[in-house]
């Protein structure tokens, strides 16, 4: 028996120490992404072009420019794998703690694996009352100072939780059946360990930026670098510095 576990032990040794690293960087939109004499301006307002298909689109969106400096918001998951590499659940797992205080959720963004249970705690000194609509998880449930509430989520997807007293409480939750996701650090660097050799599509999603998805194809031992850019992502060249 012990020659056994010995064998299993090393088996699984080099497999972990073979394993596939995924690294990079998310940037996102700073000051002077557009040139400081942008001619398309109204009323105060700095019109984004929208780019498809390498032609430019008659159509122009005004939005006011924003500064977004914190990645950590950004969730980089694998959004395609092969059927084996998925789980259906992570059974017997202590409850993920969500903190409301000032009513504000703690987190922004959360990835969680299916099987998953939020445990959501109330210290503030009034009552919440949290809800979601999304097809994924639509809950509603009501709870008063310290108390907590636990919410279990079954099928992956994407799911909003918001506030029905206040407009700007909201956070969103990303439910995935494999554990195959991070987040980025302070500085936009993030890190994706122990992948297997296959092809994958990566994406990083951020709540105030489009997705975008990338293929990668990894190999035993290989580190691969790739990076986001969700400042510049869809706009002409001639539009970023």
């Amino acid at each position: 028996m012990r020659f056994i576990a010995l064998i299993l032990s090393l088996i699984l040794f080099v497999s972990i120490s073979n394993a596939a690293v995924i690294r990079g960087k998310v940037r996102l939109r700073k000051k002077g992404a557009f040139p400081s004499k942008n001619p398309y301006v109204y009323n105060g307002f700095r019109t984004e072009l929208k780019f498809s298909k390498w032609k430019w689109m008659r159509n122009f969106e005004s939005t006011r420019l924003k500064d977004y400096t914190d990645s950590t918001d950004t969730i980089i998951y694998l959004s395609h794998i092969p059927d084996q590499y998925k789980r259906k659940e992570t059974p017997n797992q202590e409850p993920i703690k969500i903190h409301i205080n000032s009513a504000s959720f703690h987190v922004k963004t959360l990835p969680i694996m299916t099987g998953s249970t939020l445990e959501f705690i109330n210290h503030d000194p009034v009552a919440h009352d949290i809800y979601s609509f999304s097809a994924t998880k639509p809950f509603e449930t009501q709870f008063f100072q310290n108390r907590h509430a636990f919410v279990t989520f079954k099928k992956p997807g994407g799911v909003t939780i918001r506030s029905s007293i206040y407009k700007n409480m909201r956070t969103e939750i990303l439910v995935l059946d494999h554990p195959y996701f991070t987040k980025p650090r302070k500085d936009g660097t993030y890190h994706m360990r122990n992948l297997r050799p296959g092809v994958y599509q990566i994406s990083a999603w951020h709540p105030e930026f489009p997705t975008i998805t990338k293929e990668v194809e990894v190999n035993y031992g290989e580190t691969i670098t790739i990076d986001f850019n969700m400042a510049t992502m869809g706009l002409p060249k001639a539009l970023v510095k």
